[in-house]
């Protein structure tokens, strides 16, 4: 039986997607893009478990110079990002 990796889906300002895409490889990945919105100029995507664990590390150093553009996937600060159902 296989298990399965915890993935989450979150909207955010596409400029802040765009930084996250700058700082990270793996954000250019066509697997996590969703969707964009030109109403809102937002962006939806999907992070699974294993890449949030990665940015937090991030955001846990503040000599880090991806430390601010992480600091959304901390537990504390992921809820308003989330889409929830």
């Amino acid at each position: 039986m296989s298990k399965s990796i915890k993935t989450y889906e979150l909207t955010i300002p596409r400029n802040q997607y765009d930084r996250l895409a700058s700082a990270f490889d793996s954000m250019v990945d066509e697997e996590h893009f969703v969707k964009f919105n030109p109403v809102d100029d937002t962006v939806t995507f999907r992070v699974p478990e294993n890449l949030r664990l990665r940015f937090v590390k991030h955001a846990k150093n503040p000599d880090s110079r991806k430390f601010w553009i992480t600091q959304m996937f901390l537990p504390k600060n992921i809820e308003p990002f989330l889409i929830t159902d």
